[in-house]
């Protein structure tokens, strides 16, 4: 998995958006590489709640991860890399507004299982979103150059996911 996402950082071009990236030589590439213009990593979280460290031009200032969108400009983020514990709990807010602010790629990596119920969300907006399986891990890569965005169906589908939540909650309360 580090191999692969070092070699795709090497090809990078413009922006590029890093959450929860914690591989030193993901970094140091990330840094030696000079066609990416603008890096912003979203480091650990900060002291509050779902609020994440921003750091980008020795700047350091605190955005939360469900407001993304207001954040970033639309379809102004060419790459995006994170881990899939760290959008774990955003994923409804997560998947919504990557489509919405990213027009390159967007690499997610995790266990394959985790990225198996994420895949299903991408596959709403485009048809171009698989998992390649490495060594010590999974990475799931959408090509968001050719995503629409409807405000109408964002609603829908955050209702839709917020309803299945709701059910596994319920389940799992009468399970036990």
């Amino acid at each position: 998995m580090e191999r692969f996402l070092l070699s795709e950082v090497k090809k990078m071009e413009g922006s590029l958006l890093a959450i929860g990236l914690t591989n030193d030589k993901i970094k140091n590439a990330i840094i030696e590489n000079d066609k990416i213009t603008i890096c912003n990593l979203l480091e650990e979280p900060a002291k509050g709640f779902r609020k994440y460290n921003f750091l980008a031009n020795a700047k350091a200032r605190k955005v939360n991860i469900k407001k993304l969108r207001k954040t970033f400009k639309k379809k102004k983020t060419n790459n995006i890399i994170c881990d899939y514990k760290t959008i774990r709990e955003f994923t409804k807010w997560f998947v919504r507004d990557s489509v919405y602010i990213n027009n390159g790629k967007l690499y997610i990596y995790g266990k394959k299982e985790e990225l198996e119920k994420i895949i299903k969300k991408y596959n709403r907006y485009t048809s171009d979103a698989r998992i390649t399986k490495e060594k010590d891990g999974c990475i799931l890569i959408v090509n968001n150059e050719n995503t629409k965005n409807n405000k109408i169906k964002d609603m829908g589908y955050w209702f839709k996911d917020t309803g299945e939540t709701i059910l596994d909650a319920l389940t799992l309360i009468l399970a036990n």
